[in-house]
């Protein structure tokens, strides 16, 4: 019986060590960021306390190295927390599945597909750049109109 005892206490020091260092520490709510840390994550203000806390330890080191970084990466930082923040549910759980996708390519495929995406996003930036030709010189051209979206059965079908 003693036995027994000391070896369920001795289970016990050796697997608590374990448990502890799985469990993550309850990370701020926003009203108690530092006003720094708000400013960086301004972005994400309405949505802070829903977060997990892994996702908000996170940030917080985002928030941390921020003032360490060159104004130009400051700035990346920004817009892609902003962009981030207008996202929706689903397209974040999107761009984490393509981000986990991206790490697992061998080093010169993730290389090939960044380099198209950057020759991507120059095109973008080129063609949003250059003003639309129209009738009258000033005057922009029509938007586009918006493809029909597609429903499971096929195509959904042409407006009158």
């Amino acid at each position: 019986m003693a036995q027994a005892l000391a070896g369920l206490i001795l289970s016990l020091f050796i697997a608590l060590p374990a448990f502890a260092a799985g469990k993550e520490t309850k990370q701020p709510d926003w009203a108690q960021l530092t006003p720094q840390q708000k400013e960086v994550l301004a972005p994400l203000a309405q949505e802070w306390d829903g977060l997990p806390d892994v996702q908000r330890k996170k940030l917080l080191g985002v928030a941390k190295r921020y003032p360490k970084l060159p104004p130009e990466n400051q700035q990346r930082v920004k817009s892609r927390l902003q962009e981030w923040s207008k996202l929706s549910f689903e397209e974040r759980q999107q761009a984490r599945k393509n981000y986990q996708n991206l790490k697992q390519l061998p080093p010169e495929k993730r290389k090939e597909v960044k380099e198209k995406w950057k020759a991507y996003r120059q095109f973008d930036a080129e063609k949003a750049a250059k003003p639309a030709k129209s009738g009258a010189p000033g005057t922009p051209a029509p938007a586009p109109q918006a493809a029909a979206p597609e429903t499971p059965a096929g195509p959904a079908p042409a407006k009158p």
